[in-house]
């Protein structure tokens, strides 16, 4: 029964899968194995009592968002969505917003509404209007995700595709990442690592707690392979979770909070019907009788299947008079299925029948979805001849497709994929074929399907049957060759589903030998080379027949001698027929080396592939041999999990202790894959329990990183040395530490584990439990005598590691074990600096409650204070669109110095609060410094002092609040020297007439450039160059490297304010600087036209200076033939 949210704890949601599907409703059929009906059972989300802010929204590289998006490979819904709309008629479903069901579902905090209909009856429409209606509302985050079963990707049916797609939806927005989605990115070695699905789940569970109200909206739920998954990930989310859902199955049993809508209201229906038939019919002119005929037979000839109308409508568009209008209503089908029938019918008689069937193969069996342009490659595939004909493509973009199969039975959508119309379309196609009225117009079958796809990708493949075919880039490749990748990357895949059984003499196998006939051959060579070297990644990718198998596509620059060979790549793709081939007919070398995993037997065993690995060692494969990434055959199957194979190996003498490989040893691979009946194996053959080697450094390391509790206890009852020291966590109590595993670590910590011991990459367990932001471990460590001051790396200790974790629970734990809150190190110098920095506010209430010191100095920043006031924003460095408006680090200041922070402290990068943020623009931070009495005129820092930061970072109304504040605005240090000069270099116009009107010394000599016009015209500022000349500027004022504006001016090359400057009587031939003068500048930088201009104004052509001599000798080191001509013609001497 349902019971109500209580204030401490989370209600789940909780699925109960039923066998039996509602009378009437459409059973789900032998494909759709996952799909049923559901019971939702406590169907509450526990709402978050305010809307959360954006602050762990961060813009933390420039590259990230575009990286992460590449690394999540999160499936895209909106190409669903943007056709649903498409298609869909203005104001069909708006009825469904005043349904009393979906009214009530929009005022509730969180929910189910469960929106059921069968297959064709308008869901996805619903779908689109519902979430276009919510997108307008800015008080709530509105998500969405379409299920679709209509190729065979997996990539939009499973729950993972969900969680990736959610995540990207709520994670990134405005080129900025929140802060769990990066944790997880950097944990993923920036990306170079998938993540596993649980733990897309709890970073989704981090991010919507930041969000306000979530609305979700998912889509035909019931071609979700894993739709109990998807529910148990969702119920986990505590928030204010708003959930519609649409499926062809009822939830039965909805309680309280849930609300339902069944499609079978007919009056909605009519009314949708009728405006979806006016709007398609609106350029007919009909008749009002003739279009309520229509509207009325439509309506109850659908049986409440929007998709049948639809169907019908294109016959109708197709009649030229009322009259065949009338004709065409008589015969109306009767059904979907029928329909479909004569779509298939009029296939098989139009003189496209053999195109058509080539195409809902692809369509119905392909791994990918196809463009447009793939087809048209599948076209031009002659398979009775075995050649690709690229001069026989006919296809035209998308009316071509229409032409061979009509749009009752294909689509193409907005990125110019082909698909099925309907998933209806795919169900009647598998379901269907074998009946008698179908069989006889149109065979499709899972074998002839699979046959005719593996030989025109082969087919494909060996036209690539010469060196230097390929194009340097994957996308020329692409253009030129749109089916190349799908034909290297998935003949294997659909060779795989034949069989080895009818493998024998098929045309298939016969193309794959030719494809594989010598390992130097153009064809086999440039096959992996679009291909690509078969990589491992952590977790499954989307076809489970190719676990742990990724194609870095694309290497056209591969050498012979840089492939493997044939019977490595058979083997890694389990074809037992062609490996056997080649060991018997082309003699293959079955212990020959290369490759990620080293040999064929190693990878083979990788890939948990029984047969192969039998056939491999029945050919004599070395048991023993050593190399590739796990060593030896035996730590691949052991990570694996394949007993069987294990067994095998073991049975064949290979060495259960051999060292080496990613693992070092098998027992460490088997514990580190979670296989504990393999575990369990090894160790009854002996298996050393305390190796050390490999990754983890010990079995034990390896269980406690995963998480595995069973396999822990196994290591522990054999008698495991519980504080063996290596791998990367240093020991296996650090490993559990880090990844949160609390039973272990008290498990471990029941066995005598070190909880003191130091090493690793965190320096200690305690350390390792904090960067996991793991409370409850924290406190059991405190509580087992951890050092509540143990160091971790870069000098951090333990309150800034929590503190870098935004954990305030775990700061007051720490506090109360006594950590030392005076400590000074690490990044932040100390904890107050890293909770101001990072802009954490209750942490720092928390610190200042426990007496932390407000004024201690630091490195960088100098004190907590300053650097509240430097970065404005959390997050160590920050950017100046992060920090320019940011409340929370305004709180900081204002909570600081209620505290009696030192407004005017000096030292670190900024040399003082004020100057920090003048730097970073934050004017009401800067306000507020200043009603506190900052010294406006305070020196230190880079910049010197506040109004020369102000002026390099171009803020005019904070320099002019500073100049109200009496800034004195010659004052000369920092890096620029004085301001106008940091005005003047950096370009900042208005400022430089500000700084002038106060009386700016325009002559004023200092660092940087030297002078303000030197700075100006070095960086080619015009318009700041005609200021300071109308001010009075010396134009032949002798700065520093540069010597003289005109030197600097030749320097940057303008050539009109090289101009100006002589049209004010620069002097052409001033000496100074590091290049001497002008002319000799000016050959350097290879400009003739300054060359030429400065020789019209009378420059020596002969004037001896800097590190060259003259200007004849750099021009002549240069190279550059036209200026020594020109020098020469104006008398230059060597």
């Amino acid at each position: 029964m349902f019971k109500p949210p209580t204030t401490d704890s989370r209600q789940d949601l909780k699925i109960i899968q039923n066998s039996k599907p509602q009378a009437g409703a459409d059973r789900p059929g032998s494909m759709f194995t996952g799909a049923s009906n559901f019971t939702l059972v406590n169907p509450q989300f526990q709402a978050a009592a305010t809307i959360q802010n954006n602050n762990n929204y961060h813009t933390w590289n420039t590259n990230d968002v575009p990286e992460i998006r590449k690394w999540l490979k999160a499936p895209d819904p909106s190409t669903n969505f943007v056709a649903t709309c498409d298609k869909r008629t203005p104001g069909t479903g708006d009825w469904i917003f005043s349904d009393p069901q979906f009214v009530k579902w929009r005022q509730a905090t969180s929910g189910v509404l469960w929106i059921q209909g069968k297959a064709g009856s308008g869901k996805t429409f619903l779908s689109a209007a519902i979430i276009q209606k919510l997108q307008v509302d800015p008080e709530i985050q509105c998500c969405y995700y379409y299920f679709d079963n209509r190729d065979n990707s997996q990539t939009k049916t499973n729950a993972r595709g969900l969680l990736q797609s959610l995540l990207l939806q709520m994670a990134t927005t405005s080129g900025k990442v929140h802060r769990g989605l990066h944790e997880l990115y950097t944990k993923c070695t920036q990306g170079l690592m998938e993540p596993t699905t649980a733990e897309l789940s709890a970073t989704l569970e981090v991010v919507s707690k930041d969000l306000s109200p979530v609305y979700l909206v998912l889509d035909a739920m019931d071609e979700c392979s894993e739709a109990m998954d998807v529910f148990t990930h969702l119920a986990h989310l505590k928030k204010n979770l708003c959930i519609a859902v649409t499926s062809r199955y009822l939830a039965e049993t909805v309680h309280d909070a849930s609300w339902y809508i069944h499609l079978d209201d007919t009056q909605s229906f009519r009314q949708d019907v009728a405006k979806y038939l006016k709007d398609k019919l609106s350029h007919r002119k009909l008749k009002p009788e003739l279009f309520t005929e229509i509207v009325n037979q439509l309506s109850q000839g659908s049986q409440g299947q929007f998709r049948w109308v639809d169907c019908q409508v294109t016959v109708l568009q197709r009649c030229k008079t009322p009259k065949a209008m009338r004709e065409a209503l008589k015969k109306l089908p009767k059904s979907l299925a029928e329909t479909y029938t004569l779509a298939i019918k009029r296939m098989k008689e139009s003189e496209h029948v053999h195109d058509a069937g080539q195409l809902l193969m692809w369509l119905v069996y392909a791994f990918e979805p196809l463009s447009i342009e793939q087809v048209t490659d599948i076209l031009a595939v002659d398979l009775e001849a075995q050649i690709f004909d690229p001069e026989i493509r006919s296809l035209e973009l998308e009316n071509g497709t229409y032409e061979i199969l009509d749009s009752t039975l294909i689509t193409v959508d907005v990125k110019n994929y082909v698909k099925l119309a309907h998933n209806s379309v795919k169900e009647f196609l598998i379901q269907t074929h074998a009946e008698v009225h179908i069989g006889k117009v149109f065979e499709i079958n899972g074998y002839l399907a699979h046959s005719t796809i593996c030989q025109t990708c082969l087919i494909y493949l060996l036209q690539f049957n010469k060196e230097g075919m390929l194009p340097d880039n994957q996308d020329t490749f692409k253009t030129l060759y749109p089916l190349g990748l799908y034909a290297a990357k998935h003949w294997s895949s659909h060779m795989e589903r034949l069989g080895d059984e009818v493998l024998e003499h098929r045309p298939a196998k016969e193309l794959a030998i030719s494809l594989l006939s010598d390992h130097i051959q153009p064809t086999y060579v440039n096959w992996i080379r679009i291909h690509g070297p078969m990589q491992s990644i952590s977790s499954a990718p989307t076809l489970a027949s190719r676990q742990s198998i990724v194609s870095k596509t694309y290497h056209p620059t591969l050498k012979p001698n840089e492939i493997q060979s044939q019977l490595y790549y058979m083997a890694s793709l389990n074809m037992r027929s062609i490996a056997e081939h080649l060991l018997v007919e082309k003699a293959a070398d079955v212990n020959g080396q290369g490759g990620e995993y080293g040999n064929p037997l190693q990878v083979a065993s990788r890939r948990g592939h029984r047969e192969i690995v039998q056939l491999l060692l029945e050919h004599k494969a070395d048991v023993n041999a050593y190399g590739g990434m796990y060593g030896t055959a035996l730590q691949a199957a052991s990570f694996r999990g394949s007993k069987e194979i294990v067994q095998l190996l073991l049975e064949h003498k290979a060495d259960v202790n051999t060292q080496g490989g990613r693992y070092g040893n098998a027992l460490q691979a088997a514990s580190g894959g979670g296989n504990k009946d393999i575990v369990q194996y090894l160790l009854e053959h002996q298996a050393d329990i305390n190796a050390y080697g490999g990754m983890h450094g010990t079995a034990l390391q390896a269980a406690s990183f995963i998480g595995n509790q069973e396999i822990v206890k196994l290591l522990l009852e054999h008698k495991v040395d519980v504080n063996a020291k290596g791998g990367q966590y240093g020991n296996a109590l650090q490993a559990a530490s880090s990844r949160g595993n609390k039973n272990i670590v008290q498990l471990l910590l029941e066995h005598k584990a070190d909880v003191k011991a130091k090493g690793g990459n965190y320096g200690s367990a305690l350390q390792a439990a904090i960067s996991g932001g793991n409370k409850d471990i924290v406190q059991l460590l405190l509580e087992h005598k951890a050092d509540a001051n143990v160091l971790g790396p870069q000098n951090k200790n333990v309150l800034e590691a929590a503190i870098s974790q935004g954990k305030k629970d775990i700061v007051q734990v720490l506090l109360e074990r006594k950590a030392d809150i005076y400590f000074q190190g690490g990044l932040y110098e100390n904890a107050l600096q890293a909770a101001c920095a990072l802009g954490e506010t209750n942490i720092v209430r928390l610190l200042l409650k426990h007496k932390a010191d407000i004024n201690a100095q630091g490195r960088m920043y100098g004190n907590a204070f300053q650097e509240a006031s430097y970065n404005g924003k959390k997050g160590k460095y920050g950017n100046a669109l992060q920090a320019a408006v940011c409340d929370e680090n305004k709180d900081i200041v204002e909570l600081l110095l209620k505290h009696k922070a030192d407004v005017n402290a000096q030292g670190g990068k900024c040399g003082n609060a004020l100057q920090a943020a003048c730097l970073r623009g934050n004017k009401d931070i800067m306000v507020l410094l200043l009603a506190h009495k900052a010294d406006v005129n305070a020196q230190g820092g880079k910049y010197g002092n506040a109004l020369q930061a102000a002026s390099y970072n171009g803020n005019k109304d904070i320099a002019q609040l500073l100049l109200k504040h009496k800034a004195n605005v010659n004052v000369q240090g920092g890096e620029y020297g004085n301001a106008l000069h940091a005005a003047s270099s950096n370009g900042n116009k208005d400022i430089v007439k500000l700084l002038l009107a106060n009386k700016a010394d325009v002559h004023s000599q200092g660092a940087g450039y030297g002078n303000a016009l030197q700075g100006a015209t070095c960086n080619g500022n015009m318009d700041i160059v005609k200021i300071l000349l109308k001010h009075k500027a010396d134009v032949n004022a002798v700065g520093q490297d540069y010597g003289t504006a005109l030197q600097a001016a030749c320097l940057s090359g303008n050539n009109e304010i090289v101009q100006l400057l002589l049209e004010h009587k620069a002097d052409v031939n001033a000496q100074g600087g590091k290049n001497g003068n002008a002319l000799i500048i000016a050959c350097l930088s290879r400009n003739n036209d300054i060359v030429e201009l400065l020789l019209k104004y009378k420059a020596d052509v002969n004037a001896k200076g800097g590190k060259y001599g003259n200007a004849l000798i750099i021009a002549c080191l240069s190279r550059n033939n036209d200026i020594v001509q020109l020098l020469l013609e104006w008398k230059a001497e060597m």
